[in-house]
């Protein structure tokens, strides 16, 4: 009878695809005409909050 390990060794290997070398934007809000905000991935809340607050001051 062969002998089989309880434990195996698997690697795995990386994605094709690369990860994002920079911020990748996530939102873009058009404010006026000529206008907008843009929102990045991976932005502070507390930083988002006050974004949302200047950009919209009646709505809260």
């Amino acid at each position: 009878m062969d002998e089989q390990p309880e434990i195996v060794q698997v690697k795995v290997g990386r994605t094709t695809e690369a990860p994002a070398s920079g911020p990748v934007k996530a939102l873009q809000i058009k404010v006026d005409g000529n206008k907008s905000v843009i929102v990045y991935n991976h932005v502070n809340g507390y930083i988002l909050d006050a974004v949302m607050k200047a950009v919209f001051p009646h709505d809260h």
